[in-house]
């Protein structure tokens, strides 16, 4: 295995997916292969469909496993994970490993526009072939639009100063870089200070969700992944920032409460039942060994369930 992605928390995923023979598993964000090819040196007897919307992690993942026929790489977006699974007749699964966000390898590849430190066009996107890129958001959309996306995707505090200072940039030039972009960013949070570091953090994040529509995408494809599910079978969701997180807990919160009517209603009328045992009180996190030697780690927290049986009350 090589530099291209350094998977995180391996060991820890490895053991809650709770691996069987003869049993079927999906990666549903394949990077380079890392968590795909632990899988099946510790139970090659298993079968595992792995996707990917990034071309580049195909081909990468694809050296990587060429030894696995096993393996079945499949490159979509994991909302599409059901529509994939069914055409190529695979009704249910014993396990799903999502693994959010950007890979090391497309932050450090400087030309997929994702690093606000390395000099690119802005792109951002996961899946070459779509049309929309990070440059399109900055230099066409509104005030108001870009407002909203620093603070809904970054949780920017100076969501509005941020847009202001684009608008007034672009109306000279169009912001063409990365690097013009974190130049405009820094007009308004300073230079060379930690709280400089993370407004960049944050907007080139919230252009990258939005570019991708990632939250929207995940939370698509979290709820299909638990029906694909058979009674046992777990998912496992890795976030790295409080957005990605949110939105498992609430899923996961959700599916195992079942009944929806009203507290104060005395009989259940929704007939809505539990299809979810959550495994996490609260989510895991990396060891202090691996946070000091993989940084991204240090933000990561995993979250597990476990589907239950039809007919659990």
């Amino acid at each position: 295995m090589n530099t291209y992605h350094t998977p995180v928390m391996l060991q820890t995923c490895i053991e809650h997916l709770n691996l069987r023979p003869g049993g079927v598993y999906v990666d549903a964000t394949l990077g380079a292969g890392g968590h795909t090819l632990a899988m099946v040196q510790a139970c090659p007897e298993i079968k595992v469909y792995a996707f990917d919307r990034d071309a580049d992690a195909i081909a990468e993942a694809g050296k990587n496993l060429k030894d696995y026929p096993q393996v079945q790489l499949i490159q979509a977006p994991f909302s599409k994970m059901r529509t994939q699974l069914a055409l190529r007749k695979v009704p249910s699964v014993d396990g799903v490993l999502f693994d959010l966000g950007v890979s090391s390898h497309q932050l450090d590849k400087a030309e997929r526009g994702f690093s606000f430190d390395k000099d690119a066009s802005l792109d951002m996107r996961m899946d070459g072939g779509q049309s929309l890129t990070a440059a399109e958001i900055v230099n066409d959309y509104s005030e108001q639009d870009l407002a909203h996306i620093f603070k809904a995707y970054g949780e920017e505090k100076q969501a509005k100063r941020m847009a202001k200072a684009i608008l007034k940039a672009r109306s000279k030039a169009p912001i063409g870089s990365t690097l013009e972009l974190a130049k405009v960013v820094e007009s308004v949070a300073g230079v060379g200070s930690r709280d400089s570091l993370k407004a960049k953090m944050r907007v080139f994040q919230a252009l990258r969700i939005a570019v991708n529509e990632e939250l929207a995408e995940f939370e698509a494809a979290l709820p299909d992944a638990v029906n694909l599910l058979k009674p046992a079978g777990r998912v496992l969701v890795l976030s790295y920032h409080s957005l990605e997180d949110r939105i498992t807990k609430n899923i996961f919160r959700t599916l195992a409460k079942g009944c929806i009517c009203p507290v104060e209603q005395i009989i259940c009328t929704c007939g809505l039942k539990p299809v979810l045992k959550v495994i996490t009180a609260r989510p895991l996190c990396a060891s202090e060994e691996e946070q000091n030697q993989n940084t991204r780690s240090r933000s990561a927290k995993l979250r597990i369930a476990e589907k239950l049986m039809g007919d659990t009350k």
